[in-house]
């Protein structure tokens, strides 16, 4: 404990009460003043670690909030990206829907055309017919 407390023999020849009183009131405020001391020193102890986690949760908080920003700037550059792909979708659907129209014409017009030269084999071949007779 304290080096400089040495205490008292209780030999009532030597002390009086009142000095037996006075080192039981004297041993009792150092008892008190050590308990004080070491809770302090557990309430600073406390503290400093309770700083550290503090600091430590900043951190890991800066941390996550980085990762979110990054994320989120990522989500944003898909979402651009998914957002051209389906513009440039519906512009190649559209061209296509356009190519099978016109392929469609195309093929209804050589149906005309095949019936309009089957059409004039008939009709050339009645007029020499015609002409024949």
């Amino acid at each position: 404990m304290d080096e400089g407390f040495k205490p008292h023999t209780l030999d009532s020849n030597l002390q009086s009460p009142s000095e037996t009183l006075l080192s039981i009131r004297l041993l009792d405020f150092k008892t008190s003043l050590l308990e004080a001391i070491e809770e302090l020193r557990i309430r600073r102890e406390t503290e400093i670690n309770y700083e550290d986690q503090i600091s430590k949760i900043v951190v890991e908080k800066q941390e996550l909030e980085w990762q979110k920003e990054t994320l989120q700037h990522q989500t944003d550059m898909l979402q651009q990206q998914n957002k051209e792909a389906m513009a440039a979708f519906k512009k190649q659907g559209k061209y296509q829907l356009a190519v099978e129209t016109k392929e469609k014409e195309i093929d209804g017009l050589k149906e005309t055309l095949k019936a309009l030269q089957i059409s004039k084999y008939t009709l050339q071949k009645k007029l020499n017919e015609m002409v024949r007779n």
